[in-house]
């Protein structure tokens, strides 16, 4: 399913919006919608 959220995405079929549906209903993990926005991950180290 990643991979054609990620086609359709890339496309210009599927908005963010439309990526939040399914984050929201479990389908994919928000780690996989921010993979697929082009969102980084970042660690922060605090000391």
């Amino acid at each position: 399913m990643f991979n054609r959220l990620k086609r359709l995405y890339d496309q210009g079929r599927l908005s963010q919006d439309g990526l939040q549906f399914y984050v929201d209903h479990g389908i994919i993990t928000q780690e996989e919608y921010d993979e697929i926005v082009g969102v980084k991950a970042t660690r922060s180290k605090t000391k």
